[in-house]
């Protein structure tokens, strides 16, 4: 310890700036000018000695760097997971975090390829500018998939200001920063790189890559009238198309041994192949977990004697259907089958017989099959239809028949053309129906003395049989997923309401029953038009107009891929709406939203407007049910409040009473039923019409 007299002399002396004393203990300050290159050396000498502290504040700075270098890697994995999963709870959707992320991501790997090939090392200038300009590039591609997703939403072309926006951004930051390229210190020079390259990927990837992606996997499709991607739609797609391919190149190596190695008996092998064949397309169509298979044959058809198998033609899906029905079938294929590059072999191993000349040359052909008992699918309308309707039949099917001497077995299919759509290979969740009619014999007269004449009859009867399995099958249900792929990114939140809202109002069943297939429909505050579009998939004689006074709810619902000539959305007031006549009108979850003078006059302008045999349904809240009214009330403080779906007034919210409802409309000269089928709310539907009171089962 030094004595208190000597530590006095020396802190009066020069000494003093070296000499720190606190808290009773002294510590003398000196410094070491060392050989960069003896700096170990005296590292491993004054380490351990009593009361000596070394510091090096350079030898600190580089532990620094080291450290940060060291853990920038699992910095870098932190920081990408947590902007992944910012996405991800913004836009509500994997394949939008998907868009936006991976051209991030690709940006940062260009960053770092050019920084290895220039030689530019890591410092803690440049982890912090890298850090920057990952940060900008982020904020790049939001705006744009923000643009994009306004403009798939509602139409709305706000993305050449988002673009504009990005580029002011980018020119600003790069004019800040790359000046120092001037520099002469080497430091400064490659800040100035870093910056200028960095900024340069970042607004590449977000301007081409997130739009080309997005056009490619969204936009591009709905304009086709196809369904967009989404990723489980993919995997499913990709998985069945890979079994499928390889199945077929199985099959090709198979029938190959079977048939043209076959030195013994190829006629059993063909038999052997064609039994394998089914096999295998009956496992394609069974692979596909999310489409559902019905067959329906009531006279337990086996195919024991030969016939032609006529079926309509719509989706790549029917040829599968086609072959699995039977080991003993040869189906007659055009070119593009004939040739494909994964198929072609198999259908020429199986001796299915290419007619794009016609039917009449391969008489003689396939007379040796028939005797051998196979029986010939034929498609007679040609080719598929792109849409759910039938072509016209030619004659090539009936025409062998005759000439063959064979029955003919109509085969009703449907669902594949939704399925499967001409022209795309997304495979949406459908149901898929296979209904075997009774055989029509080749000597019965019934269905004309020739084939013209049987070509004509046989196709008036398979279009009725086709037109009833539609009615049967196509249910508010089966066009469920239609409906979704018509509002999927949309927005996470109207999705979820979609969903949800339709399936409380069981996908507008009860709405289809009530109301005529054919005809003019106004639907009175029809939002987003989630109604006015399950009404048409039910049923395209209807035209329905839709009107609601929310600009952006009507935007949505004109911009869908699936909107047509049959459906119109106008947004307006209904009050001061000029009505016309309609064959019904849809006032649902409306008239609460009105006031009590409003609802008459909206009413009494309907039942005036409505048709002789028209129809006014009005489904809202029974003022009457005070019970059951807290949960009608609960519902629109979730719908207006909460969640905000629907835009109110000042003014408050107006039940109306079934008393109050009668009365306007028995003053009008019209009639109403009433419905309940609700439990917890006091929602009524009422059933208005000018003749006397309806009646419904």
């Amino acid at each position: 310890m030094t004595p208190p007299q000597s530590l006095d002399v020396m802190q009066s002396g020069a000494l003093n700036n070296y000499i720190i004393d606190k808290h009773g203990k002294v510590s003398v300050v000196t410094l070491l000018k060392v050989d960069p290159a003896q700096k170990d050396l005296v590292y491993k000498t004054l380490d351990g000695q009593p009361g000596v502290t070394v510091l090096d504040k350079q030898y600190a700075t580089n532990s620094l760097v080291a450290e940060i270098n060291n853990e920038f890697n699992n910095i870098a994995w932190m920081t990408s997971l947590l902007v992944f999963l910012a996405l991800f709870l913004s836009y509500g959707r994997i394949e939008l975090t998907l868009i936006t992320f991976i051209p991030m991501l690709i940006s940062w790997i260009w960053i770092l390829g050019i920084m290895g090939i220039f030689g530019i090392k890591f410092n803690i200038v440049n982890i912090i500018l890298s850090t920057f300009i990952f940060g900008l590039g982020d904020d790049y591609s939001i705006f744009i998939m923000d643009g994009l997703l306004q403009q798939y939403k509602t139409g709305k072309k706000h993305l050449s200001s988002f673009k504009s926006s990005i580029f002011l951004s980018a020119i600003t930051t790069i004019l800040g920063l790359g000046i120092l390229i001037f520099a002469k210190h080497p430091s400064l020079q490659s800040i100035a790189f870093i910056s200028i390259v960095g900024i340069c990927c970042v607004v590449i990837t977000s301007q081409v890559l997130i739009p080309f992606l997005f056009n490619w996997l969204i936009t591009n499709r709905v304009k086709k009238g196809f369904a967009p991607w989404t990723l489980s739609s993919w995997a499913k797609s990709v998985f069945s198309l890979t079994y499928f391919a390889l199945g077929s190149f199985i099959m090709s190596g198979v029938g190959f041994i079977l048939i043209k190695l076959n030195l013994f008996n190829k006629q059993k092998g063909k038999y052997l192949y064609h039994s394998l064949l089914s096999k295998y397309t009956w496992s394609v169509l069974h692979i596909m977990g999310n489409v559902k298979k019905t067959y329906i044959n009531p006279q337990n058809e086996d195919f024991s004697k030969p016939c032609v198998v006529v079926s309509n033609h719509q989706s790549f899906l029917d040829i599968l259907v086609s072959t699995s029905m039977n080991p003993k079938v040869i189906l007659l294929t055009n070119q593009w089958v004939w040739r494909s590059p994964i198929f072609g072999a198999v259908v020429r191993l199986a001796d299915y017989y290419p007619v794009a000349d016609g039917v009449e040359g391969s008489v003689d052909a396939l007379r040796e099959k028939v005797e051998q008992g196979y029986s010939i699918v034929v498609y007679p309308e040609g080719t598929r239809s792109p849409q759910a309707e039938l072509k016209r039949f030619h004659k090539g099917a009936f025409y062998l028949a005759e000439k063959l001497g064979l029955d003919v077995l109509p085969v009703v299919i449907h669902g594949t053309a939704y399925t499967m759509t001409k022209g795309d290979f997304l495979l949406k969740d459908g149901v898929i129906t296979v209904k075997y009619l009774p055989r029509i014999k080749a000597d019965d007269c019934d269905w004309g003395g020739g084939y013209l004449e049987r070509t004509k009859n046989i196709s008036r009867y398979f279009r009725r049989e086709y037109e009833y399995l539609r009615r049967e099958t196509e249910t508010p249900a089966y066009f469920r997923e239609m409906l979704y792929y018509n509002y999927v990114y949309k927005g996470p939140v109207l999705e979820w309401y979609m969903r949800i809202k339709t399936r409380m109002e069981k996908n507008y069943e009860e709405f289809h029953r009530l109301i005529p297939t054919h005809g003019r429909i106004l639907d009175i505050g029809c939002g987003y038009g989630f109604m006015s579009y399950m009404l048409h998939f039910l049923s395209e004689g209807r035209q329905i107009t839709g009107i609601d006074h929310d600009e952006e709810k009507i935007a949505t619902a004109n911009h869908a891929y699936l909107k047509n000539d049959r459906l119109n959305f106008i947004c307006g007031d209904i009050i001061n709406y000029t009505f016309d006549q309609h064959d019904a009108f849809i006032i649902s979850d409306v008239l609460h939203y009105l006031q009590p003078d409003e609802q008459e006059v909206l009413l009494k302008k309907c039942i005036a407007n409505l048709s002789d045999d028209g129809v006014l349904i009005v489904r809202d809240g029974d003022a009457d049910l005070k019970d059951r009214q807290k949960g009608t009330a609960l519902t629109e403080f979730f719908s207006t409040k909460a969640i905000g779906f629907n835009k109110t007034s000042s003014k408050p919210l107006s039940f109306l009473s079934s008393a109050r409802l009668r009365g306007i409309v028995a003053a009008n000269g019209a009639s109403v039923l009433q419905i309940d089928n609700t439990r917890y709310t006091s929602n009524i539907i009422f059933v208005i019409k000018k003749s006397p009171a309806p009646s419904y089962a």
